[in-house]
C-alpha cells in the first residue's frame, strides 16, 4: 500500500492556538502541512486561547464528522493561567472519552519548555495517556528547542517553519504507530 492509502483517513486535530496556526496563513498550520505530507485528510479545529474548559464547551464540533483519529492538544493556555492541574486533567479526560466510545484513535499531545512546574504536567499527560490507552506525543514543541528561529516573536508560537517541523514530527510519529501508511518524509 503507498501513501495514497491515506486518503480515507479523517483526522480531528483539537487544541488551542498551537493546533490553528497562530499567526500563520491557515496552510501553514501543522494539520495543513501534515495532510499534505501524509495524505491524511485533517480538520483543524485548533482555537486561539483555548482552555480545555473552553474546547469542552465546543467538543461536540469535533465530534462530527466521525474521525478515525483525534490528535488533543490543549492545557498550553491552562498552564500559563495557573488553572489547577486536576482540574485540565478531568477535562481532558472527559474530552478523551467519547472519541475513546466512538472507536477512535486517541493521541493526546503534552508540552514541555523550561518552566517551573513543567514536569507535574509532563507527569500527568503520561497518566492520562496510559490510564486511556491513548497515544501520548510527548511534545507539540519537539525538534523546536533550541530553534528561535522556528517561532514568532513571542517566543512560544511557532512561525511557518516551526509548523513544518512539528507536521513533519507528528507524521513520523502516526508512521511509526502504523496509524498512517507513508514513505515518509
Amino acid at each position: 500500500m503507498d501513501r495514497q492509502g491515506n486518503a480515507s483517513i479523517n483526522m480531528v486535530c483539537f487544541g488551542d492556538s498551537i493546533t490553528e496556526g497562530y499567526m500563520v496563513p491557515s496552510s501553514a498550520a501543522w494539520p495543513s502541512v501534515l495532510e499534505r505530507l501524509a495524505f491524511v485528510k485533517t480538520f483543524n479545529l485548533g482555537v486561539s486561547g483555548d482552555t480545555t474548559f473552553d474546547a469542552l464547551r465546543r467538543l461536540d464540533q469535533a465530534l462530527e464528522p466521525a474521525s478515525d483519529i483525534a490528535f488533543i492538544e490543549l492545557g498550553i493556555n491552562d498552564f500559563f493561567m495557573g488553572l489547577s492541574i486536576e482540574s485540565v486533567s478531568n477535562n481532558l479526560a472527559a474530552i478523551m472519552k467519547p472519541f475513546l466510545a466512538m472507536g477512535t484513535k486517541v493521541i493526546l499531545a503534552g508540552f514541555y519548555f523550561e518552566e517551573p512546574g513543567i514536569q507535574a504536567w509532563a507527569a500527568m499527560y503520561r497518566e492520562l495517556s496510559q490510564r486511556f490507552s491513548t497515544g501520548l506525543y510527548e511534545n507539540i514543541f519537539d525538534g523546536l528547542q533550541d530553534r528561535k528561529d522556528h517561532f514568532l516573536s513571542d517566543g512560544l508560537h511557532p512561525n511557518a517553519r516551526g509548523y513544518q517541523v512539528i507536521a513533519e514530527r507528528i507524521c513520523t510519529f502516526l508512521r511509526e504507530r502504523h496509524l498512517i501508511v507513508s514513505k515518509g518524509i
